[in-house]
């Protein structure tokens, strides 16, 4: 007698969507995870950024023949190709402190100390000589 037997290869239905199920509740664990990730590594660009103008601005002070700052981002675009853009879109400005602002790390920036911002969300404020990361 010839025992037959039907074994076919495959996934079930079932199997199927407790696979889908599982990537599912995956993605939702990672997904925050990463977006977190992503801004926090947008945010330490921007900082860097922010760094960068203001040793452009130092460079700037010592080049130029009145020896003083300035507020003017296009000025600095003879020191260098490109001026640093804001990876989240934000616009980056320099203002002066006047005693009552100030640096990303609590201090008071000093009246005429220099200080860069961004318009971003979170990004904050760079303060030469007073913020050092």
């Amino acid at each position: 007698m010839r025992k037959s037997s039907s074994i076919r290869k495959g996934f079930t239905v079932i199997e199927a969507l407790v696979v889908a199920l599982v990537l599912a509740i995956m993605m939702a664990v990672a997904m925050p995870l990463y977006l977190s990730a992503m801004a926090d590594s947008q945010a330490k660009d921007c900082r860097s950024n922010m760094q960068t103008i203001a040793n452009l601005e130092q460079e700037y002070k010592i080049k130029s023949s009145s020896h003083s700052y300035t507020t003017t981002l296009s000025n600095l675009s003879s020191l260098v190709p490109n001026l640093p853009i804001c990876p989240s879109g934000g616009t980056y400005s320099i203002t002066f402190g006047d005693g009552t602002k100030t640096a990303n790390n609590g201090q008071v920036v000093p009246a005429n100390g220099l200080i860069v911002n961004c318009s971003a969300t979170g990004h904050g404020v760079f303060a030469l000589n007073i913020d050092t990361n």
